[in-house]
């Protein structure tokens, strides 16, 4: 018999559950959503605008069986953890408690030859979820793009050795899994900080399991298509601020250029190979004896000046910051940060290891004082006239060995907890300094978590210039892209070893759509400014840049409804078409929007390559129709293998003119403008415009005018 039971509180939609682990926490968060959590989980790291439905919510118990129904949306809990959902009577996840103990072999005489494995912690707690589904997520990982197969670990680690599809992993840990179906996708963001090992259908080929020694259950799921899975989740956990217009054009950056004179040299190479640049980056050597918030005078005299010219000049100049301080008494943040006990300490003593600089202590970012204290300091800094931040070695990264798991990062929050969300608070800490210094947010990490991306955007580490990379950077931002980070990029190129002139050229014709399209290189390495490269690649990675420069308010137009609407920039195929099984795991191929495709040369000396129309595209150079199907298409050096869906237009900028790229005479496009920096779009100062071609005649459909047009004329071009 069916007995109805009431929730803690009679208005807070919050239900009690008992099960054989302990008392569970329940509450849907909207029709397409819910969390199930223990009742003494931690206050979430990232989570914000969690509020229980109140009303309107079915609830009832038969037997050991827990029932609430929402809408369309059924969830069933048992005294064991047993969780089914379904969706319209459809069973769409089923999964079971996971409390057992993992019996790992003796791997001691394969790992002492070097081999890497993949061994288990001990006491594991979790979920065992029943999946033949393609799985997808977990940000910043190595492997294809369905990662069935493999085994992932939560824990932000510093490897720059070749990263390759066993890495378990990287710099950055974003708990949350898409079990994808054409209608029926479900989203699980399992928001737990400590070390957590998420295995995609590896020890058991039908299920995905998740694992963990130590933190509190505290689930979040997702219902519904894709898109609208991914914008449930990015509600809930953070976007990525829109970022300056500025910052989608070419970067440059190496390891290191050591002199305002250095990068004087480079802006003119650019110039003098008529390729066009907006910014460069100061890797550690503009530093004083690599101490943070420090310019070396001798290097970089009258830094202020000087930047402020690099501006005039259309230039912007970001510099790195690193985790470690150098502990040197004497050094301005050293002494503030001893005299108020801002550092991490161990056993009640302030915690040294070292970093660049030797002797190392760390700041104790979950504290939110320490947030402000360095706040003051980046806020200090962008006022000297620097346009951005660049945070580094924040996973935090250490030369003697790693950090103890029981130093102290803030607030009583040890390091074993802290480890995954400590990059997170140090980007949280540098976002307050942009606000106070009312500036639009341009700032970059390498280490993160889940919504990280709401203080700052993400490179991929430290890849190499070898084909591998280039090929795996496309499903690894695919991933990032659809675990939330809209703003991403690689190094362009290749960070260690030394590219080969044709592989720089495919490189930028491969990440032609990567959100930041940076080029970037290590010390020790071969030159790769691309105004070195001899022909034909020159001109190859020269008509990348100026096609990347003129297809930028496309870009910009995806990365503002990126923030405002929950969508995703840069996507792999099965974002646009689901119903296609041809993209559920497409590697090779990439889009932006709804209507650009980019299928790249990802091999040396490849003249041509098999390509998949899901529906009739046009290349954006040539003009050529190409119907639904397979196709080969030309990728030698010189050709953009860019693609604009039959049915759309892309906004292209040539000077003061918009020019709409249209596909056929039945079309249309959202375009997007503001002042292309400042705050002042959040209060509307913007516009956004839908661009309309019927039988070849133009409809302007304003959706919102809060600006003057930038441009003097729209004229509509034809492919």
């Amino acid at each position: 018999m069916e007995h109805a039971f009431t929730s803690l509180s009679s208005e807070d939609g919050i239900f009690l559950i008992e099960t054989r682990f302990g008392i569970r926490k329940f509450c849907f968060l909207s029709d397409s959503s819910f969390r199930l959590y223990e009742p003494d989980s931690p206050i979430s790291p990232c989570v914000q605008g969690a509020v229980p439905v109140r009303e309107g919510v079915k609830a009832s118990k038969d037997g050991s069986t827990y029932r609430f129904q929402y809408g369309k949306v059924v969830v069933e809990v048992d005294e064991e953890l047993h969780i089914q959902v379904r969706v319209d009577g459809e069973l769409v996840l089923d999964a079971t408690q996971l409390s057992v103990t993992i019996q790992g072999g003796d791997f001691s005489l394969a790992e002492k030859e070097g081999h890497h494995t993949s061994r288990d912690s001990g006491a594991q707690h979790g979920l065992h979820i029943l999946n033949d589904r393609p799985v997808y997520g977990l940000g910043e990982r190595t492997g294809p793009l369905d990662k069935r197969g493999y085994f992932y670990t939560n824990w932000n680690t510093d490897d720059p050795s070749a990263h390759v599809d066993t890495f378990p992993s990287l710099y950055q840990s974003i708990p949350f899994v898409i079990l994808f179906d054409p209608k029926a996708t479900v989203g699980l963001f399992i928001d737990n900080t400590y070390r957590m090992d998420f295995d995609i259908n590896k020890s058991d080929e039908h299920a995905v399991e998740v694992r963990y020694e130590k933190g509190c259950q505290d689930i979040y799921v997702f219902l519904g298509a894709l898109p609208e899975v991914i914008k449930g989740y990015t509600a809930l956990t953070g976007r990525n601020p829109l970022v300056p217009y500025w910052a989608l054009g070419a970067q440059q950056c190496r390891w290191s250029y050591p002199s305002a004179s250095k990068v004087d040299e480079v802006i003119k190479g650019y110039r003098d190979a008529d390729m066009p640049l907006s910014c460069v980056y100061l890797d550690i050597d503009y530093m004083d004896a690599y101490k943070d918030f420090t310019v070396d005078a001798s290097k970089f005299p009258n830094i202020a000046t000087w930047l402020k010219q690099k501006e005039e000049d259309g230039i912007k100049i970001v510099p790195i910051i690193d985790a470690g301080v150098k502990a040197e008494e004497g050094y301005f943040l050293y002494d503030e940060g001893m005299e108020h006990g801002y550092f991490s300490t161990l056993n009640g003593e302030t915690y040294h290891n070292e970093v660049w600089p030797g002797d190392s202590v760390f700041p104790a970012f979950i504290d939110e004082r320490v947030q402000q204290w360095w706040a003051n300091h980046i806020k200090e800094f962008l006022e000297l006239g620097f346009a951005g931040i660049w945070n580094d070695m924040n996973e935090p990264a250490s030369f003697r060995g790693p950090l103890p798991m029981d130093v102290d990062m803030g607030k009583g929050i040890l390091h074993e907890q802290a480890h995954n969300i400590y990059g997170h608070s140090m980007v949280k800490a540098g976002a307050k300094g942009f606000e106070q210094a009312n500036r639009r947010l341009f700032q970059l990490t390498r280490a993160g978590y889940a919504g990280t991306c709401r203080y700052s955007s993400t490179w991929a580490g430290d890849n190499q210039s070898i084909y591998d990379h280039l090929r795996l950077s496309l499903p690894q931002l695919m991933n990032m892209s659809l675990s939330g980070q809209a703003y991403i990029g690689v190094d362009l190129g290749g960070f260690g070893g030394d590219a080969t002139p044709e592989l720089l050229a495919r490189w930028a014709v491969g990440g032609l759509l990567n959100p930041l399209y940076r080029n970037h290189s290590a010390l020790g390495t071969k030159d790769q400014e691309p105004y070195l490269l001899p022909e034909p690649y020159k001109s190859a990675y020269r008509d990348a840049l100026k096609l990347r420069y003129k297809i930028r308010p496309a870009l910009y137009t995806e990365l503002y409804l990126a923030e405002t609407q929950g969508s995703i920039a840069l996507r792999p195929m099965v974002y646009n078409y689901p119903e296609d099984s041809r993209t559920y795991n497409e590697n090779t191929q990439v889009m932006y929007g709804r209507d650009l495709l980019l299928i790249p040369s990802l091999f040396p000396g490849q003249l041509c390559r098999a390509a998949y129309f899901p529906e009739d595209y046009v290349h954006i150079v040539t003009g050529k129709v190409y119907p639904k199907g397979d196709h080969l298409i030309d990728v030698g050096i010189g050709d953009i293998p860019l693609f604009l869906r039959k049915g759309a237009i892309l906004a292209i900028e040539e000077g003061e003119e918009l020019v709409l790229l249209a596909s056929s005479k039945d079309a249309e496009t959202l375009y997007y403008e503001d002042a292309r920096d400042g705050l002042e779009y959040r209060k509307g100062e913007y516009s956004l415009i839908r661009y309309r071609l019927q039988d070849g005649k133009l409809i302007t459909e304003p959706i919102h005018e809060g600006i003057s047009p930038r441009h003097k004329n729209v004229i509509v071009r034809y492919l």
